[in-house]
């Protein structure tokens, strides 16, 4: 009888521990939740406040009567690594693998740290974020640079991604860009989304061009409904005008060529900006590509993968053509190795 006792006390003990950890877990779990500097729930979308103006702050109003703010790209220390970096671990077939170094899904802007190369970038499937016209262009608003353009875009609009890629960013209040959205895509190429009523991705998730990622809006330091997007190459911004017609909604050309003379990765001063040049898309002679001046000369960096024949097709030109202009005598690559193709 005894041994009964003892026995239901020891059942009685566990049953009360259980509850006490069960709860104890749950507490944690709701004050995790609740805290700002933990990861978003991304279990579920929910659409965030609007932000209202300041009185202070307000420099100009652009042709939609939007405010037009200084502070849009407000980048704070966590936005560049350190505490408030999460690298995932990067595997070959994620975007950009052999290029960047890390797949950080928490801070705003990626930080090479390196030497860049020039590269030619093939764009490759394309489909515009959001057909509006631009309300406040890429360029130096008196105090500071404005590293991309707004597009006057009505909150509740769906948006979409421009090419091919992988999710980097899906953040909730990071800095002036409120809403935030960043892919990395298979070009190589950046592209941000910011002040975004509601996100739509994950950190990690593949999406195609013209995938919605997320609805347009008015969150962060934003004073109207719209659209900033921001083109990036390695952390270095890019003159999304370089890069896409938006009048027409389309891309100036399927090829990019990206000098590395211009480019720093410590800085990201107007003066330190991509320097980029068009390539047509369209199939030129050997007789022209030899007078070319040397201006016109087109690389490319050699990726797992590739071969003679591929890299030929994608800039219109023959095999026989490339060895010619690098010297080889047979068709081997190796990844790495730095190619004229024009």
């Amino acid at each position: 009888m005894l041994e009964g006792c003892r026995s239901n006390a020891f059942i009685m003990f566990r049953k009360t521990a259980l509850f006490f950890t069960v709860l104890s877990l749950a507490f944690v779990t709701l004050k995790a939740q609740n805290d700002p500097t933990q990861f978003p729930n991304y279990s579920s979308v929910n659409s965030l406040e609007l932000q209202t103006p300041d009185a202070e702050g307000i420099d100009e109003v652009d042709t939609l009567g939007f405010y037009l703010d200084e502070d849009e790209n407000v980048v704070y220390q966590s936005d560049l690594g350190g505490s408030g970096s999460m690298l995932f671990s990067y595997f070959k077939n994620m975007p950009g693998y052999g290029l960047y170094k890390n797949f950080d899904i928490l801070s705003v802007h990626y930080a090479h740290g390196a030497n860049i190369e020039a590269d030619t970038v093939v764009l490759g499937n394309y489909v515009h974020p959001a057909k509006f016209k631009i309300t406040s262009n890429y360029g130096r608003r008196r105090r500071r640079m404005h590293y991309g353009v707004d597009l006057g875009y009505p909150t509740g609009t769906p948006v979409v991604a421009a090419f091919d890629g992988m999710v980097r960013v899906s953040k909730a209040n990071a800095g002036g860009y409120g809403n935030l959205v960043v892919i990395r895509h298979d070009n190589n190429m950046e592209t941000y989304y910011a002040h975004l009523s509601q996100r739509l991705v994950n950190p990690g998730q593949l999406v195609h061009a013209g995938d919605t990622i997320g609805l347009g809006g008015n969150t962060g330091r934003s004073y109207g409904s719209h659209l900033h997007f921001e083109t990036r190459y390695l952390g270095i911004p890019i003159n999304p005008n370089k890069i896409v017609d938006f009048t027409n909604y389309k891309l100036h050309s399927d090829t990019l060529y990206i000098s590395a003379k211009s480019l720093n990765a410590k800085n990201l001063n107007v003066s330190n900006t991509a320097e980029v040049k068009k390539t047509t898309s369209s199939s030129s002679s050997s007789t022209s590509s030899s007078s070319s001046s040397s201006s016109d000369k087109v690389y490319y960096t050699v990726r797992n993968g590739d071969c003679l024949s591929k890299i030929a097709g994608r800039y219109h030109t023959s095999v026989n053509r490339i060895k010619q202009l690098n010297g080889l005598r047979s068709d081997f690559l190796r990844v790495g190795q730095r190619l004229r193709v024009r």
